[in-house]
Order: structure tokens, then C-alpha cells, then sequence
């Protein structure tokens, strides 16, 4: 289908985390402001711009495949790659066939000059935050934080994204507010290491200071913090979450269940030590879901030390479990380490957490059953349901009115399939 309108057009892919969803808005919100327009569905865009991600050796080949694919699928569009893999390593990318540019993180301005043609606005993409809204999704991610300097020695990220920056929180509280306005009624704060928010502000900011000023905000139905480390969960922040608007939901990344392996890892912190900030959170939370990721097949990992692993995540009873085989970083520590754990038994641990896994989250859903729990809906799924989550981030479908999209209701659940819920809509009034 050919562009219509005299607008020219772009289209964005997106790779990785809740960052990049921010940085890829930013973009947008930018070549919106230097007239272009998003290409509609079946439409051929001018521009094809994807934003990379790298916490992975998997990640870097996704970036290089998914470039590869625009290309094909957009042979008369230019092909641009920014984002973190493009920062790492950009010759990797302009080595793929149909790439016109890339360019890293620290380059947009460059970038932008070479999609319209024309040097954009002083200031246009300088800093790190800044957008008014979020496409058609029901839930926006603000970005409050960007940067680390944690160094885990299988981690490229200070290496990518620089030292740590924290967003003040007026300019977080406005951005905040013009969400609200635009109708989102979740606000996901996220950052790169969103614990750290307020560190470098020197004003005694902190992330419970900043859950504090959200929930304020008219029209922001819910808060959800998007993942802290086990140090950063402390009765501050758990008090501040304590508010009804406030999601009951934290994420936080294990890596691994074994003591020595955390030590390599450097991850400031043991299995004990994380099991207790886990009771902690079912202490001072009602009912809290904690999700987390773990790491597979980190070098020298032998099997005992996986086993740890597992009787930690039975322990911790996660109701939801990212699994990570280990893939070496150029540049980091753990690249450079021996012992290296074969592919196959990779594979296998692999295998046997995710079945773990997701046992776990399944009990998780069984235990929403005969209950009425509040929805955000965010989409109609291809049968026509309406699908969204609950505070607590279980998925849940549930037949409805297209007009709920955007719209939280309270739904009672009556079967749960798999990780997922299935619900009939009670009443789409606020209730306490």
C-alpha cells in the first residue's frame, strides 16, 4: 500500500526493555514535531527506525535478523538502527543488508538530520526524558531514571548507558500529568536502575518520593514500579507502595540462587538476604506479586549451584520468571571468565526452570479464581476478547464492549488457563 497524505512516514520497532519502549516514543514525539506522521497498518513506510537492545548474545542476533527483516518486508523505505546494540557494536549492524544508518544512543540529533534532511531544533532530542504521550497503549512507561554504574560482571549497560541520571520530580510529576490527560490510567515508572532515582539529585529524592508525587496526580488510576533490586526494597519505598494506587507488584531480578555465583556476579547480596526482602514485601504488601529474572549457565555454575537456584525460586514462589542463558558481553568481566558452561546443559537447566517457572505462575493464576480482581484493558485479542492485567500482573480475558480499552473494571474470575485468567466484567464503576 502506498503512502497517502503528504506527510512523510516512519515506522518504529522496538527491542528489549521499558526503557527503550520510553526511548522509541521520545523518537517518535520528535519526527512528529518535524512533521512526519506514523505510517498506518499495511502502509510503506519512508522510514523503517528499529531501537536495539543488547542484554544478550540472543538480543544482538534478534537486532541484526529483525534489521534484516525490515529491509526486506520496506524495500523502498530508508533502514535506520539506533538503541543499545547499535552504540556496542554499529558495524555489526551496518554489515546487514538494506541498513541505511547507524547510529547510538548518544547520536539522535546526527540521526534525525539524516532522516528529514534538515539539522532539527536545538535541544530536540538532548537529555534523556521527555514525551506527552504513548501511542494506543492503555499503560505509559515514564522514565525517571537512566544510567548505572552497578557493574555486574555480565552486564554491557554502564558501558551503554552511562552513568546514572535521575529526572527531577516536577518535570517527572508534569510529564506525569500530561500522560493522565491524554487518558492513561497506568503509570509505569521505569528506568535503567530505577532504584537509584534521587542518588545524584542531592536533594534526598528517592523512589518513594516519587511514588509518592504519582499517585497524586488526577486521573492516574494505578502505579506500578517497573523493577528494584533486592538492596533498594526497603520499608521506605514498601511504605510509600502501601498506597491503594499503587500496584502491589515488584520486580526483582535474582540471577541466581547460588552464594558463590552471586559473588562472580557481582550482585551485592545473597540467596538468604533475597529471600528475606522477598518476606519482607509479603510482610508490608497485600498479597504482592514478585517477578524476577534469573540467569542460566553463568560460568562456572556447576550443578549443585543450580539446584540452588531452583530451591530458591520454590522458595521465593515467583509469580513470574524470566530465564536468561548466560551469553558472554565483550568488554565485561564475566566474557573473560573460564569454566563455560556447555551449550547442552545450558539448555537443559534452562529447561527445567522455565517448567519451574511456570508451575509457579500457574499457581499464581489458580489462586485468582472465585475472586473479583480490577482490570486494565488494553486491547481486543484476535476472538474478540478484551485482554489486560491486573495489579497484580496476571493477564486476564474477558468478553466486553471494545469501549473498556483504556478503562479499568472490575471483573470476577471464574477459570484461570495456563498463566492467564478468564473473567466476566462485574462493573466498570471505580470501586475502593
Amino acid at each position: 500500500m502506498e503512502s497517502s497524505g503528504n506527510s512523510p512516514t516512519y515506522r518504529i520497532e522496538t527491542l528489549g526493555c521499558k526503557a527503550n519502549l520510553y526511548d522509541s516514543r521520545r523518537l517518535a514525539e520528535a519526527l512528529e514535531s518535524l512533521g512526519w506522521r506514523e505510517a498506518e497498518p499495511g502502509e510503506d513506510p519512508e522510514v523503517c527506525l528499529l531501537n536495539t537492545c543488547t542484554v544478550t548474545a540472543g538480543a544482538d542476533r534478534k537486532g541484526r535478523q529483525r534489521a534484516a527483516r525490515l529491509a526486506r518486508q520496506h524495500p523502498g523505505a530508508r533502514v535506520f538502527v539506533t538503541g543499545c546494540y547499535a552504540s556496542l557494536r554499529p558495524d555489526e549492524l551496518r554489515a546487514v543488508a538494506g541498513v541505511t544508518g547507524v547510529y547510538g544512543r548518544r547520536q539522535w540529533m546526527a540521526m534525525l538530520e539524516a532522516i528529514t534532511g534538515a539539522p532539527p531544533p536545538p535541544g530536540q532530542l538532548e537529555g534523556d526524558f521527555g514525551i506527552s504521550s504513548f501511542g494506543g497503549r492503555a499503560r505509559a512507561f515514564l522514565k525517571i531514571q537512566e544510567g548505572c554504574d552497578s557493574f555486574c560482571s555480565y552486564c554491557v549497560l554502564p558501558t551503554v548507558r552511562g552513568e546514572p541520571r535521575s529526572r527531577p520530580l516536577p518535570e517527572a510529576k508534569a510529564e506525569a500529568e500530561r500522560l493522565a490527560c491524554a487518558g492513561f490510567r497506568e503509570i509505569v515508572l521505569t528506568g535503567i536502575h530505577l532504584g537509584l532515582y534521587g542518588r545524584d539529585l542531592g536533594d534526598g529524592t528517592g523512589l518513594a518520593d516519587a511514588v509518592r508525587t504519582m499517585v497524586a496526580v488526577p486521573g492516574v488510576e494505578r502505579v506500578r514500579l517497573s523493577s528494584v533490586e533486592a538492596t533498594e526494597a526497603g520499608e521506605e519505598l514498601l511504605a510509600a507502595m502501601q498506597h491503594p494506587a499503587v500496584c502491589p507488584h515488584l520486580h526483582i531480578p535474582l540471577q541466581s540462587g547460588d552464594a558463590e555465583v552471586l559473588g562472580r556476579m557481582n550482585r551485592p547480596y545473597s540467596p538468604e538476604g533475597f529471600l528475606d526482602v522477598v518476606e519482607l514485601v509479603r510482610a508490608r504488601l497485600d498479597r504482592p506479586a514478585v517477578t524476577t529474572d534469573v540467569m542460566v549457565g553463568f560460568p562456572g555454575e556447576t550443578d549443585r549451584q543450580f539446584e540452588h537456584t531452583l530451591e530458591v525460586c520454590r522458595k521465593a514462589r515467583f509469580s513470574r520468571t524470566h530465564v536468561f542463558p548466560f551469553s558472554p558481553r565483550p568488554g565485561t568481566r564475566a566474557a573473560a571468565l573460564p569454566d563455560r558452561v556447555p551449550s547442552a546443559v545450558i539448555h537443559e537447566r534452562s529447561r527445567r526452570l522455565r517448567d519451574l517457572a511456570k508451575r509457579l505462575a500457574c499457581e499464581w493464576a489458580e489462586g485468582f479464581v472465585g475472586q473479583r480482581v480490577r482490570v486494565l484493558f488494553e486491547r481486543c485479542d484476535p476472538d474478540g476478547f478484551l485482554t489486560g492485567y491486573t495489579d497484580r500482573y496476571v493477564r486476564l480475558a474477558a468478553s466486553g464492549h471494545v469501549g473498556l480499552i483504556g478503562q479499568s473494571a472490575e471483573v470476577a474470575c471464574e477459570a484461570a488457563e495456563g498463566v492467564s485468567l478468564i473473567g466476566l466484567v462485574v462493573s466498570s464503576e471505580n470501586v475502593a
